[in-house]
């Protein structure tokens, strides 16, 4: 499948996937990232509050800090405070697939259950060697990440108007979409035993797809954080609160039902693409029901071609 095609599977995937979770009653896994996500942005909120009182504390008591041991101190306490705000905010995307990383595992292996009927064993060894994935994961498209968006924004440098404006603004969205698809894509590589390397080649030969998945995650993510900075500046007014205070809870929801969704699509997706059940490595579950209905038509056009062969052979 070609870039466009692939791009496309993902988007109608995410819709299918919606009528998915609500036919197999897979809906209250969302409690779990709204739980974690509430949390983590509270505790940034939280940061953010004690690194202005920091701040508060350095202008009122300039003159009274005469040693460069005092200036140090309150230097560190800032910068300490500024990057685990840095951390619950800016890098909440990556932070909500590393702590859920057992319970997208698990729904995503819920998912193909219902699809193909494979199920795997629980194993305390494996699922922890999961977590160490994925945090490997993350850690690595975070330092590609922003290891490109240096490189852009160097670029973007020699340029000026609208050019820059795109280089600076546009591409590193997309870079970002890119590498949140592939950690959700990397969930299903790892249960067909593909080691990191063969899911980072199957991954680059699948890209339209890893940014279908990570552009409707961040997106949804990016929506809220938009909207909650913004809010503060609302007018006071009682129509302009209670709209904008909508708007606020829906983009809520949507950043917290965002990997739930994106889990769902990308298992959709793999199954169209590599066929999930034929992974060896997975037992097959005789009482297992494939899902019919409104997913039958996956298996009227079968998508595997000899470039998903040779990825499975990898």
């Amino acid at each position: 499948m070609n870039f466009f095609q692939l791009l496309g599977l993902g988007y109608v995937n995410y819709i299918k996937g919606i009528r998915f979770l609500i036919k197999h009653r897979l809906y209250w896994f969302v409690l779990f990232p709204l739980i974690l996500f509430a949390g983590i942005y509270w505790l940034g909120l939280y940061f953010e509050g004690v690194e202005a009182r920091i701040g508060n504390e350095i202008e009122e008591n300039a003159e009274n800090i005469t040693s460069i041991r005092g200036i140090t101190w309150i230097t560190i306490k800032m910068l300490f405070f500024d990057s685990l705000y840095l951390i619950f905010t800016k890098f909440t995307l990556y932070i909500v697939v590393i702590v859920l990383s057992p319970m997208l595992s698990y729904l995503s292996e819920r998912i193909e259950n219902i699809l193909s009927g494979n199920k795997y064993k629980f194993n305390l060894k494996q699922l922890i060697s999961d977590i160490k994935r994925g945090i490997r994961i993350a850690m690595r498209n975070i330092f590609w990440e922003y290891f490109f968006i240096l490189i852009i924004l160097g670029v973007a440098s020699f340029f000026g108007g609208t050019v820059k404006n795109i280089l600076i603004f546009s591409i590193p969205i997309a870079i970002g979409f890119y590498f949140y698809g592939f950690a959700f894509l990397d969930y299903i590589n790892e249960r067909r035993r593909l080691n990191i390397q063969q899911s980072i080649y199957f991954v680059s030969k699948h890209k339209g797809l890893a940014i279908a998945i990570g552009s409707i995650y961040s997106i949804f993510f990016l929506s809220f954080f938009y909207v909650f900075r913004g809010y503060g500046k609302i007018p006071p007014d009682t129509s302009s609160q209670l709209l904008w205070g909508t708007i606020l809870v829906v983009t809520f929801i949507l950043a917290a039902i965002a990997p739930i969704l994106a889990i769902t699509s990308a298992t959709l997706s793999m199954h169209d693409i590599v066929d999930l059940s034929k992974n060896q490595h997975a037992q097959r579950d005789e009482n297992g029901t494939r899902a019919e209905d409104d997913f039958s038509d996956q298996d009227e056009n079968p998508l595997e071609n000899e470039d998903n062969k040779e990825d499975l052979d990898q």
